[in-house]
């Protein structure tokens, strides 16, 4: 996922450019503004989901000006065309199966959602795997045969030198679709960077000191941040208010509980947090994008393509003369969302 990436140019309605490139060469001419799109999914094309209305004109915002709106320690950002995201030695698929990783809601919700008819939709799910700890569903199907989108890309460097912790990565590369402009890609590249580093591979902002009594850690010198309203304003700046929502908690509540998951305001403006781990999904081999697409709200809407091969056979990586094509791709939905200081990323979640 921390890989490549070229540019391109989709135009919002007020004139918002979201830069251009083909190949290696120098950006050409912003093209023309592009009609608002109703959605940006690959077929079967879902129906975007609700936001928030925007205002109906949208004033770009550059990288610097967006900058400005970071803590005192900002991170800094660089661009490169890049190339299409697959692990080494992983084959370009001719089709691979379309699925719903995991579906919340009804069955009929979701072939309603991706705009399959309910009869296609049983036909390729007729024996749903119902979740052990929900009501949902894991593995739908929406396509036996798909032909994943190749489009262009771009790398997207962060550094955060000021890090200073052997487990977090002060410098790392993602690749984005090359139609965002610098600002957005900013945002999608820093949103993934605190999944990867600090919610969602790993829970914690390291350095940090643990307190036993209390049970929770304490950011310390060298983390990302140490002081709540730092970590608030730079996910702030990154995230919409929704997703910030889900991440930060606020004050440490009086009578000292607190839930893994989230990071609270602990004493003096600290950051106070439970640590916890997970692995990635051994098969997971590249991930790629639909192509972004603005909607009529303001947004812009696009899909995350996790690939990963789910043969039988299957057994690992380094096995001499194995054929390590993917044979799946999960969906997942990627929304931006324009606000008066620059796009938020609404929707992203990591793909392994």
């Amino acid at each position: 996922m921390r890989a490549r990436l070229a540019c391109l140019s989709l135009t919002i309605a007020a004139g918002l450019v979201l830069s251009a490139c083909a190949g290696p060469a120098s950006q050409p001419e912003p093209t023309a503004t592009p009609e608002p799109a109703p959605t940006a999914a690959p077929e079967p094309s879902p129906t975007p989901s609700p936001e928030p209305t925007p205002s109906p004109s949208y004033t770009p915002v550059s990288l610097d000006a967006w900058l400005a709106n970071m803590p005192e320690n900002a991170p800094s950002f660089s661009y490169v065309p890049g190339d299409l995201d697959l692990d080494e030695d992983v084959n370009w698929p001719e089709t691979v199966k379309l699925k719903i990783y995991y579906w919340s809601g009804t069955l009929e919700e979701a072939a309603e959602a991706y705009n399959i008819p309910w009869e296609t939709f049983q036909a390729m799910n007729p024996d749903p795997e119902i979740s052990d700890f929900s009501s949902g569903y894991y593995n739908l199907c929406l396509d036996d045969a798909y032909v994943l989108p190749q489009i262009e890309m771009q790398d997207v460097t962060i550094e955060t030198p000021w890090v200073a912790f052997t487990r977090t990565e002060a410098v790392n590369t993602y690749t984005v679709p090359a139609a965002l402009d610098e600002q957005a890609a900013a945002a999608m590249a820093a949103a993934y960077d605190f999944l990867y580093e600090h919610y969602g591979m790993h829970i914690g902002i390291d350095p940090s000191e643990y307190h036993q009594e209390e049970g929770y850690y304490i950011s310390t010198d060298g983390a990302l941040y140490t002081r709540y309203t730092d970590l608030e304003q730079y996910l702030g700046n990154i995230f919409s208010t929704e997703r910030c929502a889900e991440m930060l908690s606020g004050p440490l509540p009086a009578d000292g509980s607190w839930e893994f998951g989230a990071y609270y305001q602990g004493p003096d403006d600290s950051i106070v947090f439970g640590v916890g781990d997970r692995g990635g999904n051994i098969a997971h081999c590249g991930t790629v994008y639909t192509q972004p697409e603005l909607q009529p709200d303001g947004s812009i809407l696009f899909w995350q393509l996790s690939l990963t091969i789910e043969k039988e056979d299957f057994r690992g990586w380094c096995v001499e003369g194995y054929d390590y094509t993917p044979d799946t791709a999960s969906i997942s939905e990627v929304r931006l969302i324009p606000t008066e200081t620059g796009w938020r990323v609404s929707r992203l979640g990591l793909p392994s």
